[in-house]
């Protein structure tokens, strides 16, 4: 059981009505998992952080939405072998980005965590427009401005295929869909295709490697689907600046 995290929505702080910001979970419990499990999971509630058998290392992309497990450099070596077990919960229900934020606070306090950022230049995807008039795919829809304060009324994206999505979006932006992409091909993917606002997209894809056998599936790769569904496309080769973030310091937690 391995965790995904998959930010497929806009990163916008929203707070339901009557609801204010915590900075601070109200209780939060670390403890060693001495199972030898290798299993782990990382969930979040409306109100509440519950890790299983994670590694300081899961804690912390899972916390700062690193999605790459690559982006993380640094840090004692058990940052990424010592598991842990944390409960953590706050007063009330919180955004979710806010609980993430309440996340790295408690990274902060408990495991002594300093994070450093640096930009390193590498070969990454160019997610571009695919077609030479700027149109988008079928499946590519501009969302209403408004659409954060409606999204949980509307109704989840499909795919003109027919196929069930493998993936889709509500009221999200293109950089976040680059970065769900990145994660899906383990590689940085920079948004290039100059498109902005919010967005709705049904991807349907197979999950198979780009260089599987013909037969295996009816669906196309990613890099078929995003062209045809989505009127985009992924090219290589391409020079970027990619972001990482750096353990400079983390210590043993402290005791509940």
């Amino acid at each position: 059981m391995h965790s995904r995290i998959v930010v497929w929505a806009a990163s916008v702080l929203v707070l339901p009505f009557g609801a204010s910001a915590q900075s601070a979970f109200e209780v939060a419990s670390v403890k060693p998992n001495i199972t030898g499990k290798s299993g782990w999971s990382i969930t979040y509630t409306a109100d509440s952080l519950r890790a299983t058998n994670a590694t300081l290392a899961a804690l912390i992309q899972s916390a700062y939405g690193i999605l790459l497990e690559d982006r993380l450099a640094g840090g004692p070596s058990w940052v990424r072998t010592t598991r842990f077990d944390v409960n953590a919960k706050a007063g009330q229900a919180q955004p979710r980005e806010q609980l993430r934020r309440m996340a790295q606070r408690l990274l902060e306090n408990r495991f002594g965590v300093v994070l450093t950022r640096e930009r390193r230049e590498q070969e990454v995807y160019a997610l571009r427009l695919a077609r030479a008039d700027g149109r988008t795919g079928p499946d590519l829809h501009r969302a209403p401005d408004d659409c954060i304060r409606s999204q949980a009324d509307r109704p989840i994206p499909q795919s003109s295929t027919g196929a069930a999505p493998t993936t889709h979006g509500r009221c999200t932006t293109i950089p976040v869909l680059a970065t769900g992409l990145s994660r899906t091909l383990r590689v940085a993917v920079v948004d290039q295709t100059g498109l902005q606002g919010w967005w709705d997209f049904a991807l349907a894809f197979t999950e198979l490697a780009a260089d599987a056998s013909p037969g295996q599936t009816s669906l196309p790769t990613v890099f078929v689907a995003l062209e045809e569904q989505l009127g985009l496309k992924l090219e290589r080769n391409t020079r970027g600046s990619v972001e990482y973030f750096i353990i400079a310091a983390a210590h043993t937690p402290t005791e509940n």
